[in-house]
């Protein structure tokens, strides 16, 4: 693998393209460092658009499906 410089992408198009396979990719390390380690994890990406995407372990889930959780986030 080489190295990319991390810096800001101005293309639109492949800034949305990046950030799809970034966010996957944490997403997955997150599901492993909660199935590997035992620990509760709650993962937070928001879009530049705006849109939440969250991934959280069963006993954090209320803090995003709930009303209380739902505001903070939003």
């Amino acid at each position: 693998r080489r190295k990319i410089e991390i810096k800001f992408i101005q293309d639109k198009s492949r800034r949305h393209i990046t950030f799809s396979k970034r966010k996957a990719g944490i997403m997955k390390k997150a599901y492993e460092l909660s199935v590997l380690t035992g620990t509760q994890v709650l993962l937070l990406v928001v879009s530049e658009t705006g849109l939440v995407y969250t991934f959280t372990t069963p006993k954090l889930q209320p803090l995003v499906t709930k009303a209380e959780g739902k505001n903070l986030i939003q």
